[in-house]
């Protein structure tokens, strides 16, 4: 019983519904739907539509496909083929170089680790290490026809080298048996 006599009722206290937490919850959810959905950056990229040879111009045989922003690097899918490509093949920028490389007839092409700074066109020296106690071999000079990344990020860079025919069967020993070093020309600097 109360002061007055009254007798107690229980009495329900409610408390305010959690409307900031619901609040809170569907603007997460709404977030989280446009991240999903939100409309991508789409740019146009160009692909090899027929097979094309290394020297041969791409000018003519590529088609412009949209893809995802960011994706593959922008290209400008003029110049020459630096390696063969084939129908599909997005142009990525070490496909092309901007004048065909002249190799003289009859030369051999052989692919060896290059040093970081070689570009196709350059002139190298091919040093071949003999074994102990023998003389040395005169280098071989050699022309680069290509360059691209090793099979695995560790290799460096591997170039695709042309030799003249009567010194391309001891390059290739000593390439197999991993007895060469790579001479390339330093650059100059044009300035004073």
């Amino acid at each position: 019983m109360g002061r007055n006599g009254d007798t107690l009722r229980p009495v329900l206290w409610l408390t305010r519904p959690p409307y900031l937490r619901w609040s809170l919850v569907g603007l997460l959810v709404i977030i989280s739907l446009w991240v999903e959905i939100r409309p991508t950056s789409s740019v146009s990229h160009p692909y090899v539509s027929r097979d094309v040879a290394r020297g041969e111009s791409v000018e003519g045989v590529l088609e412009w496909r949209t893809v995802a922003g960011g994706v593959l690097e922008p290209v400008l899918g003029t110049g020459f083929a630096d390696r063969d490509l084939t129908a599909g093949h997005p142009l990525l920028p070490g496909d092309t170089t901007d004048a065909p490389i002249a190799v003289p007839p009859g030369w051999w092409l052989l692919d060896v680790a290059v040093p970081a700074e070689t570009t196709a066109g350059m002139s190298v020296q091919l040093v071949i290490l003999p074994p102990s106690g023998e003389r040395a071999l005169p280098p071989i000079g050699g022309l680069v026809t290509s360059v691209r990344p090793g099979e695995y990020q560790s290799d460096g860079l591997v170039g695709s080298v042309a030799f003249p025919p009567d010194r391309a069967a001891t390059a290739a020993v000593a390439i197999a048996e991993d007895r060469v070093s790579v001479l390339i020309e330093a650059r100059r600097d044009r300035g004073g």
